[in-house]
């Protein structure tokens, strides 16, 4: 990822391309280079801020720093919660997520590149939209789809084999598992309805435009 991005970014500079706004990841916050997905994301952006300080007058770089992406149901709790009604990982029911809908993280990037460079030139906007613990994670979904829908929570060895055999890599697999102990985000950023002109949205309201894909 970091030689790609930094690929890219040094053409588009080089082109002059006056601002970069970067897709990056809360985890270079809250992990730095600790788990696989911090790394990549720390290298990425280490490379385009080289890229952006030498020629500071001209080159501008924004980066945004989601926390966990909503549409990741999509990728394994709409198996469980579609045909067991429930909601299964290796985090204590306790343990809390925030969250941020695609929405707000395409919208805020639309904002920035609306608006002037010198705005938001090197600005880091952490974006999260609501914070959970699982099992109010799987409360929403209960009320949202109209049946009780449960967390289990699974020993790490069983959640890592049940990963494993899905065809996910060791590297991600133990990233997630730490996340079991650390949310991806300190906190929701309500700050960025500034930007976006509204309020962030809320689990509910995603689980609501897509409750069709969980029943």
């Amino acid at each position: 990822m970091s030689q790609i991005k930094g690929a890219f970014g040094r053409i588009a500079f080089e082109q002059g391309v006056r601002q970069i706004v970067d897709l990056s990841s809360a985890f270079v916050s809250s992990y730095g280079k600790k788990g696989i997905i911090g790394y990549v994301h720390t290298a990425a952006e280490e490379k385009l801020w080289t890229l952006a300080d030498e020629n500071p007058e001209q080159r501008s770089l924004v980066v945004l720093r989601p926390g966990a992406f909503m549409t990741n149901h999509f990728r394994g709790d709409v198996h469980t919660i579609k045909h067991q009604n429930k909601i299964a990982s290796c985090a204590s029911p306790s343990s809390k997520s925030t969250w941020i809908d695609a929405k707000d993280i395409s919208d805020c990037a639309a904002v920035i590149l609306s608006e002037s460079v010198e705005k938001h030139d090197r600005n880091v906007y952490e974006l999260g939209g609501e914070t959970l613990t699982e099992e109010q994670r799987a409360a929403v979904f209960s009320k949202v789809l109209g049946k009780s829908i449960k967390y289990e929570q699974q020993s790490m060895e069983d959640f890592y084999k049940v990963s494993i055999s899905h065809g996910l890599p060791h590297s991600f697999v133990y990233h997630f598992a730490l996340m079991a102990s650390k949310d991806i985000c300190d906190n929701p950023t309500p700050e960025i309805a500034l930007i976006i002109g509204r309020p962030l949205r809320t689990l509910k309201d995603w689980v609501n435009e897509n409750a069709k894909a969980f029943q």
